[in-house]
């Protein structure tokens, strides 16, 4: 039997057939939508997990993903710039440095400063070896390292040691690195051969500071190598002068790839910045010093 449709069934189907199954078409883009979504989780997961491993970073730097743990188990995905490749003002703005250790002489400790000889020492052993025992000289001598660890722990270290030994030398550091680095920090800095200079051969110095400097680099993140101020000294025999200590560790760091700093011309010999001995910076001068070091080194006030 053939079935006829009214006017009207016939307009209705038309007009049926002429519009859009709009629910159709919603059901299937939420459902287009879903599958990117679960695709992307996908993919997150797996980085996560350590199944994909995050892309490297740029030649240059850059940043990372990094995936870690928290106390309950729970992963934690965060974005962090290689620190090698942060200056060392970032690092202390970021607060990556809790620990700084200073080695170094006379000029580090603070001798013929203000108060040296009546302020009495700290209880932090700085050395104990084959030299004998040393300890850490008052943070209340004003000198360049009292000056530097003001700025440290107003940048928040917790952690300031100033290892400064009197007479002590980059051989010292060579031979017995343990004893004088003792658990290292997150920045070390090295200022030494003043006296080296009165002791051995320039030859010698630069044997002594290869194997020093790579010690202390290996109990650091940040080595810092300083290249002590210029001298008239008239208390010992000087075998060669501190513009050659300076060409050394010069050619030492940039071999290594360690900041190097100098100090050779931050004082005026024969002014108010030196003691009567032309060796050792008065108050005045080693304040100089810590202003001269904070600007190389690009520390922000």
């Amino acid at each position: 039997m053939t079935k006829h449709l009214s006017h009207s069934q016939e307009k209705d189907k038309k007009d049926d057939a002429g519009q859009p199954d709009l629910p159709g078409i919603g059901l299937r883009i939420a459902l287009a939508l879903l599958f990117i979504l679960v695709i992307a989780a996908t993919g997150v997961f797996l980085v996560i997990a350590g199944i994909v491993p995050n892309p490297p970073s740029s030649p240059t730097g850059g940043h990372q993903l990094r995936t870690s743990s928290d106390a309950q188990g729970a992963l934690v995905v965060t974005d962090e710039q290689d620190e090698s490749d942060m200056s060392l003002n970032e690092l202390f703005g970021l607060g990556r440095v809790d620990s700084v250790r200073l080695i170094g002489d006379s000029i580090t400790a603070g001798y013929l400063c203000d108060g040296f000889d009546t302020l009495p020492t700290g209880p932090t052993m700085v050395y104990s070896g084959p030299e004998g025992t040393a300890f850490e000289v008052s943070d209340k001598i004003p000198c360049w390292a009292n000056d530097f660890r003001t700025w440290a722990t107003d940048h928040g270290v917790t952690s300031f040691v100033n290892a400064g030994v009197s007479g002590w030398r980059m051989q010292y550091l060579a031979e017995h690195p343990e004893a004088w680095l003792g658990d290292g920090a997150d920045v070390i800095v090295v200022m030494l051969g003043t006296n080296d200079a009165s002791k051995c051969s320039i030859d010698d110095f630069r044997s002594y500071a290869e194997t020093a400097l790579d010690a202390a680099a290996a109990k650091c993140k940040r080595l810092i190598v300083v290249t002590p101020p210029d001298n008239r000294r008239t208390d010992a025999r000087v075998l060669y002068s501190i513009d050659q200590v300076d060409e050394v560790l010069t050619q030492v760091c940039e071999q290594r790839g360690y900041e190097h700093y100098s100090l050779y011309d931050a004082l005026e010999l024969y002014s108010d910045d030196f003691n009567r001995d032309q060796v050792h910076p008065t108050s005045a001068g080693s304040h100089k010093l810590w202003l001269s070091l904070k600007e190389q080194m690009g520390l922000a006030d």
